[in-house]
Formats: structure tokens, C-alpha cells, sequence
């Protein structure tokens, strides 16, 4: 079974026990946003991880589902396990419970459709305007956004692509309608990105088993425009932009975002997890490892105090190599010279190779530079000392 099969067989796990999974790993607040941009109330859910807030300076990436009244649990629950496996960063979920999809979701009216549709910037400008500034001053968020959505919703966030483009650092879509309005979005698209010398974003779309032709519409169905924009996207590249592009022949339409959801977040993320090739490389490796990291989301990532100090056991206890092991804890305290847990790791590593005047050395530095509230670690700490 690969990878990917895995972890959908441990996320088929995880459904059969959500209720006390997410109990353990979400917290749900519910909100009505009174929206002066659409004159109606908007209902939104908001999924914060377990140990959300726990560190008051920490900001989350935020993912912005839409169809939530639909989709939540599940978007919710991808994303849960995602963190929970440390394979991506700790995210706040933000899911739309949208009432009317073909007007808000639309970015122009369609020759067959009797509703209201193509008001697709007045909802933007609600998510723009009003959405992600209660989000962002209610909760601990970063600047790096995902927009994500299905069928509809999928046509949506690639429109969102360039009528907002600096709204969000990253746009899922799944069985994308691109169709709608006879191809006007996928136009817009190509032109806006033809015309950009470089972008940072990243872009995952994804297609099933929707018709490519059709004898009542030759030249507009999902499939066909589908196929339009990832040509494109093959034959034009810019610089900065990564595109993810897939035909899941073998799905229909209606499963096709819990598949591209894990895919698209994969990919998005797919340098996160620190490589046992570059832990045995040592710290050159690692600093090499996260400035790729870096790059790929746009922002600079910090090698993480838990992966290094990890990293250091492996080599210590896993490979039998305390030289290596040893040289890693003392990177992670030249990244980390204020952290009283690092520092203190540190310390336990001069004991276990019987260093003891360095060992004291770092204990009492950890001891110093401990939070006052963090009783738990001042205790280990004081034992440590005592026991030297």
C-alpha cells in the first residue's frame, strides 16, 4: 500500500471514531456574521487544534472551506489527522456555511441557468472585507491562506486566483466548474497569469470522471475546460507558482474532494516533514532542507526545536552515532538559545555522554531562562541538577 493509500485507510480509522478523535484534537466555535457586503447572515464554523493559544505569539495558517454546511466534518478531520501525524503545521479551519452557491459562487450568469448566479465578487468581497478580518482579529492567524472548494466552490477558488490575488497563498479546487458561463473564468485565468512575471502561490486542481464531451455542448463541459487549464498550466510556467494538476479517472464527481484534499495537502506541504537523509546529514543538510522548505511556501521556515531534538536522539539512540547526535543539540541551541526545554535537552545530552560540568553548565542556563509558570519542566530541571 503507498503512501497516500495509507493514509486514507488510517483516515477511513479515524471517520469510524470521530466523535472522540475530534473531541481530543479540535475545539468548534460557531459563529453568525451579520454581512453588510450580502444583507444576510453568514454562518461560519471555526476548528482550532488542542493546544491552540497555548503559546500567545504563535500564528496558525488558516484554510477556508467552502460548502461547509456539507463538508465540514470531513475537512475538519483531514486536516486533524494531518497535524496530528505532524505532517503539516498546526491549522485553524475556517468552513462556509453558504446558503445559495449558484449566486455566490458563480463569477458570471450561464445560458441554461433560471437562478440568480454570477455574483461571484460580492461574495469575494464579503470574504475579503468582513470574513477574514473577524477571523483574523478573533484568533492567533498568519498571512498564509488556503481557499479551498468543490464543483462550484472549486470554480470559485481558481477564479479567486486572479480577481484577489493576494488574498491566498494557496487555492484547492476539486471537479472545478470551469465550464460555467462558457468558459469566461478559464479565459480570465489564462490572460491574468500570461501576464504575471512571477507569483507565489499554489494552485491544486483536480478532475473525476465528468464528461470531456458532450453531444448537447461539444465545447463546454467541466471535462473539456478542465483540460484547457491544465494545458496551459503544462506549456506556460511562472515563476514562483506551483501548479498540482490531476485526473482521478477512476472518481466521481462527489468524491473527488475528500481524495484531492489529502493530495492537494501533500503536495502543498510535501517538504514539512524533516528527511532521515538529511538528519544523518547533519546540520548543513537540515539548514539546505528548510531553505527548500522556505521557498516552496513562500515564508521562512525555521527548522522546528521538536524535529532537531528528535533528529539528535536518532543519531544518538537510533544510529549509535553521539557524536552526530550531540553536534544536532547543539545546532537546535544556536537556533534556540532562549528556550529553557531546548537548552535543558541540551544538558541531558552532556550527562548521557558523562560531561557533568557541562551538564550542570546548561541545567542551571536552562533553570534561568525557564517561564515561571512552567512548573513541570522547572521541576525536571531542579532534579536533573540534584541528581548531577
Amino acid at each position: 500500500m503507498n503512501v497516500a493509500g495509507k493514509f486514507l485507510f488510517g483516515l477511513f480509522l479515524s471517520f469510524c471514531f470521530s466523535s472522540s478523535i475530534l473531541a481530543q484534537q479540535l475545539t468548534l466555535e460557531e459563529h453568525v456574521l451579520n454581512s453588510k457586503v450580502l444583507n444576510e447572515e453568514q454562518k461560519i464554523s471555526v476548528y482550532l487544534p488542542e493546544k491552540y493559544g497555548e503559546d500567545p505569539t504563535h500564528r496558525y495558517p488558516v484554510i477556508y472551506a467552502l460548502d461547509g454546511k456539507y463538508y465540514k466534518q470531513m475537512v475538519s478531520a483531514v486536516i486533524a489527522r494531518f497535524y496530528g501525524d505532524w505532517l503539516i503545521p498546526e491549522t485553524i479551519v475556517v468552513t462556509i456555511d453558504n446558503e445559495n452557491r449558484i449566486r455566490d459562487y458563480t463569477p458570471t450568469p450561464h445560458a441554461t441557468a433560471d437562478v440568480l448566479s454570477g455574483k461571484a465578487d460580492v461574495f469575494l468581497d464579503y470574504i475579503e472585507k468582513e470574513l477574514i478580518p473577524f477571523v483574523d482579529s478573533n484568533y492567533q492567524t498568519s498571512e498564509f491562506r488556503i481557499f479551498e472548494g468543490h464543483s462550484l466552490g472549486g470554480l470559485l477558488s481558481l477564479y479567486a486566483v486572479q480577481a484577489r490575488p493576494e488574498l491566498f497563498t494557496a487555492h484547492y479546487a476539486f471537479s472545478p466548474s470551469l465550464h460555467w458561463g462558457d468558459n469566461k473564468t478559464v479565459e480570465k485565468i489564462i490572460t491574468y497569469l500570461s501576464s504575471r512575471k512571477s507569483l507565489k502561490q499554489f494552485i491544486y486542481m483536480n478532475l473525476g470522471n465528468e464528461i470531456v464531451k458532450s453531444e448537447y455542448e461539444p465545447n463546454n463541459t467541466m471535462g473539456a475546460s478542465f483540460l484547457r487549464l491544465q494545458t496551459f498550466f503544462k506549456e506556460h510556467s511562472v515563476p514562483g507558482l506551483r501548479v498540482k494538476s490531476e485526473i482521478l479517472k477512476n472518481l466521481p464527481h462527489a468524491s473527488t474532494n475528500i481524495s484531492g484534499l489529502v493530495n492537494a495537502t501533500s503536495e502543498l506541504y510535501r517538504y514539512w516533514v524533516l528527511p532521515f537523509d538529511a538528519i544523518e546529514g547533519g546540520p548543513e543538510a537540515i539548514s539546505e532542507h528548510y531553505e527548500k522548505l522556505s521557498s516552496d511556501l513562500y515564508q521562512e521556515i525555521k527548522p522546528r526545536k521538536g524535529s532537531i531534538n528528535f533528529a539528535a536522539d536518532y543519531m544518538t539512540n537510533g544510529v549509535h552515532s553521539p557524536e552526530k547526535g550531540m553536534k544536532l543539540l547543539k545546532y537546535n541551541a544556536s537556533l534556540y538559545p532562549d528556550s529553557a526545554w531546548v537548552i535543558f535537552n541540551l544538558a541531558k545530552g552532556y550527562e548521557q555522554r558523562e560531561q557533568v560540568d557541562l551538564a550542570k553548565k546548561y541545567g542551571q542556563e536552562a533553570l534561568n531562562l525557564i517561564n515561571q509558570d512552567d512548573e513541570e519542566l522547572k521541576s525536571s530541571i531542579a532534579s536533573f541538577l540534584d541528581a548531577l
